[in-house]
């Protein structure tokens, strides 16, 4: 499943329609056991941000209302793999989707950035927790401190960007990573995925739990026992 961002005369920054209509593609899509790819209708793009007129006009109880926090939160706890395909500007909230996300996808010259404080507000829809995760305390406390911008050649080795490649090599890349997805058994992908979003000690009942929901399948015994018939 892809969804397609296609307003390009924005650079496809998000406005609240867009936001909701992507909140109802992950309801729709929820019981869909395969991967959701998010990326722009138009080559050289991804999510150059939060649309910054809507965001102006914005009243307290809007951001109260945490309407992008809640849609990045649901695409964070999206069930199977996701995936943003950032060719061009992920910044603002374009970083924040694309940080919500299992894989990031990017190209080599794609700008990544969390611009906030240079605005005079923050990034509020979940990047100060998750990019702390992905990337570790300083170089998180770095870009969002200084609100720099870095190119995707840097955003693979710092672990912002899952792959980085060429603007020819993206289809493939794409192509490559879902065909491995494609490999696994959904519901052990479902359930690892779950379980390494619990935080703590999670392996003394969660693992073993997602565990053995597993081996109860058909799906886990046939491939077990293809591995066997493999190997001897």
């Amino acid at each position: 499943m892809t969804v397609l961002f296609d307003r390009p005369d924005r650079r496809n920054a998000l406005t609240v329609e867009m936001s909701r209509a992507l909140a109802a593609v992950l309801e729709q899509h929820a019981a869909t056991p395969r991967p959701l790819v998010l990326r722009s209708a138009t080559p050289g793009m991804f999510v150059a941000g939060t649309d910054v007129a809507s965001l102006k006009a914005r009243t307290v109880e809007d951001s109260l209302g945490r309407i992008n926090s809640g849609l990045f939160q649901r695409l964070h706890d999206h069930p199977w793999p996701t995936v943003a395909v950032v060719d061009g500007a992920a910044l603002g909230g374009g970083c924040e989707l694309a940080l919500a996300c299992d894989f990031r996808l990017t190209t080599e010259d794609a700008q990544w950035g969390l611009p906030e404080v240079r605005l005079g507000i923050i990034p509020s829809a979940g990047a100060l927790t998750r990019l702390a995760a992905l990337v570790g305390t300083g170089p998180a406390t770095d870009l969002v401190l200084t609100g720099r911008r870095i190119r995707g050649r840097e955003a693979g080795p710092l672990g912002l960007a899952s792959r980085v490649t060429t603007p020819d090599g993206l289809d493939g890349a794409l192509d490559a990573l879902l065909t491995d997805l494609a490999a696994a058994a959904p519901l052990a992908q479902r359930l690892a995925k779950e379980a390494m979003r619990v935080d703590g000690d999670r392996h003394r009942l969660v693992d073993a739990a997602a565990q053995a929901l597993c081996l109860g399948t058909e799906d886990a015994q046939r491939r077990l026992q293809a591995l066997v018939d493999r190997t001897g």
